[in-house]
């Protein structure tokens, strides 16, 4: 009779067998463990104060930090921020506008930071990524208003200036203007940053329309209030300083990143 030459694996061979297959898929068995058991986590550290503005642009905010992802990779699909203020509930909805670089660049002999728009952008996993975040006003009749009374203040700068006057008779005649005292009222009318307490929500946007919120809150008082209006005159004269290449000096308060998460 013929033997039986089928060869039958001892049992180390099928061990050593085993041990190789489990090596050959270990990084995809990791890969598929990391992607879906376990859960991403995507949290904001603040590293810098939140800075107010009043401008041209109306109001908004300036802030900074980084975003660690664990476990996954996140891609950060947005960064918004409302602000509320407390004593009447007016909220100020914000939506990213730039990245601004922290350190400042001497161009010239002036400091200068450097910005650019705001895009989505990619966080490894176990890993951190720094955001400093500049905010615009997502109210479009709102900036299409701005945008109407500046450029109209604009025009009568240039008209003023035509003639020979010096930069301060240039900035009374605009003064002494009936658009000026107009706007003026208007603006301090709508103006958002009073004296208060204030709530800023911070929201995130990864991945699949994940979200994840924080809450600070803030306070300006009377003096800041007051020091801040300010800014809505300069912001009108600042079409003449445009024109005779003066620097225009606005109030930006700097306020400290304080957690508001158990207040309502």
């Amino acid at each position: 009779m013929p033997q039986d030459t089928t060869n039958i694996m001892t049992t180390y061979e099928i061990i050593a067998t085993v041990i190789a297959v489990i090596a050959l898929l270990q990084p995809w068995i990791i890969k598929f463990c990391n992607h879906f058991l376990r859960k991403i986590c995507v949290s904001f550290i603040p590293s810098a104060q939140i800075k107010l503005y009043y401008n041209r642009s109306g109001a908004y905010v300036y802030l900074g930090g980084v975003i660690e992802s664990k476990n996954q990779v996140a891609v950060i699909k947005d960064i918004s921020v409302k602000v509320i203020r407390q004593n009447d509930k007016a909220e100020l909805k914000l939506d990213w506008s730039s990245f601004v670089a922290p350190i400042f660049q001497s161009v010239g002999g002036n400091a200068v930071s450097t910005s650019e728009i705001a895009r989505p952008f990619m966080v490894e996993a176990g890993s951190l990524y720094p955001v400093f975040v500049e905010f615009a006003s997502v109210n479009t009749q709102e900036n299409d208003r701005l945008a109407e009374i500046y450029s109209t203040i604009a025009a009568e700068a240039f008209s003023i200036t035509q003639s020979n006057v010096t930069f301060e008779q240039a900035k009374q005649r605009l003064v002494g203007s009936q658009n000026y005292q107009n706007f003026r009222d208007e603006l301090l009318q709508n103006f958002y940053w009073k004296e208060a307490d204030y709530i800023i929500e911070l929201t995130i946007t990864y991945n699949e329309r994940k979200t994840k919120q924080y809450r600070y809150k803030f306070n300006i008082d009377a003096n800041e209030a007051a020091a801040f209006k300010e800014n809505i005159e300069n912001s009108l004269k600042s079409a003449i300083d445009e024109i005779y290449r003066v620097p225009t000096n606005l109030l930006c308060p700097r306020k400290d990143f304080v957690s508001a998460e158990n207040e309502k």
